[in-house]
């Protein structure tokens, strides 16, 4: 196990160099975050425009009392959640399909496309959709049981999704790259290539976000540093914001990349070209 981490690590500073090459596929975890926030507002402005047409312009003043009312309703709360969180999920996971789809071309030093990749993974939208349904259906179930007031539930929300995330690390994968696959063949295929390289996928999980998380931090001690010699926010508040977006897509993009590289070479032992100065061979054997 402890090779296999060490193998990882490896992997996640190769998953940079591709990065580094081909930074235009941070355009998709991008695309991912600015359409689940026009999809969130779509479906706030549907709600507050039947709203305004059932009560007029009077829907100004009663729009705290109906949040109030909806807040203390189980029944309207629970399912537009799930349609948000559905929403949001399908986005994210079509997004991914698309990425993954690209990191093929980009291990071969091909030029990377944004309609191609969207492309591919529209060919697997309904069992990337079908994903999605499942995949929210989870979380707000595991979130239902965190919410839970029990030292017990919480323990068992936290091990179920660990769990859960990472015996699903390659669905997305195996959706796009596979696409004769079945809903089954997904679930059943992320689990055998995850225990196959269950070192790398926890590196896969963990390092892009340490990644991340070292960029964000960079950023907020530079906004600091600015912060004291200046009184002005419009010059450090962009640094704090810009890096908190930065780290995201990076964190993003590198998670999708990893999924690509193993997935790849888990099913088809096929080095690629971007990673020749890794022996993957010895690696992941």
């Amino acid at each position: 196990m402890f090779t296999q981490l060490k193998r990882g690590i490896g992997m996640v500073a190769q998953a940079l160099a591709v990065l580094r090459h081909t930074p235009k596929l941070l355009v998709f975890p991008l695309l991912a975050g600015l359409s689940s926030l026009a999809f969130l507002a779509l479906l706030l402005g549907s709600t507050f425009g039947v709203l305004l047409g059932i009560e007029g312009f009077d829907a100004f003043e009663s729009l705290s009392g109906l949040l109030s009312t909806i807040a203390g309703n189980p029944a309207v709360v629970v399912p537009a959640l799930f349609v948000g969180y559905l929403g949001t999920t399908f986005v994210s996971v079509f997004f991914t399909g698309a990425l993954v789809a690209e990191c093929r071309y980009a291990f071969a030093d091909e030029p990377v496309t944004l309609r191609r990749g969207m492309a591919r993974a529209w060919t697997a939208r309904y069992d990337l959709l079908a994903w999605a349904l499942i995949a929210a259906t989870v979380g707000i179930v595991i979130d239902a049981i965190e919410r839970s007031n029990t030292p017990v539930s919480k323990v068992f929300a936290v091990v179920f999704g660990a769990v859960w995330t990472v015996m699903t690390f390659f669905v997305v994968p195996v959706a796009v790259l596979d696409p004769q696959s079945s809903l089954r063949e997904m679930f059943t295929r992320s689990g055998q290539v995850f225990r196959e390289t269950v070192g790398e996928t926890v590196v896969g999980l963990g390092g892009p976000r340490v990644v991340g998380f070292v960029v964000f931090v960079l950023a907020q001690g530079l906004a600091f540093a600015l912060s004291e010699v200046t009184t002005g926010p419009l010059f450090y508040v962009p640094i704090l914001v810009a890096g908190a977006v930065l780290s995201q897509l990076l964190s993003t993009t590198l998670r999708g990349i990893l999924k690509a590289l193993v997935y790849v070479y888990a099913t088809e032992g096929k080095t690629p070209a971007e990673f020749d100065t890794v022996d993957l061979d010895r690696m992941l054997s």
